[in-house]
């Protein structure tokens, strides 16, 4: 494999958002994130859900959670009941958090 790769499926207007790989040459430099972020922008500005089966996206999206990306996550459930993260000026990008820092609890 020489790409990162998101992999989804659609069902309507709900990407379920599957798993990211990145070639392995290129782990450490970003491209998970720079997906993650991608999916989100696009599901934003083009109406879409997500349900985020990637347990990577499920840690970025609660490190960066906020009301406006809320209503766009419909699961799984424990990342809907999960806590809220602190407010962070997404214009200073070394403030953004490493969602491996972030432990996931699935009940």
């Amino acid at each position: 494999m020489s790409r990162a790769i998101l992999h989804y499926i659609s069902e309507g207007k709900v990407l379920d958002m599957q798993r990211i790989n990145v070639p392995h040459r290129y782990t450490g430099k970003g491209l998970a994130r720079l997906l993650t972020e991608t999916a989100f922008t696009y599901v934003i500005l083009n109406n879409y859900y997500m349900y985020l089966t990637c347990e990577y996206m499920q840690k970025y999206y609660l490190a960066i959670k906020n009301p406006d990306l809320e209503e766009y996550v419909v699961g799984p459930p424990h990342i809907l009941e999960g806590p809220d993260s602190k407010s962070l000026d997404p214009n200073i990008i070394y403030e953004l958090p490493d969602p491996e820092d972030f432990l996931i609890y699935s009940s």
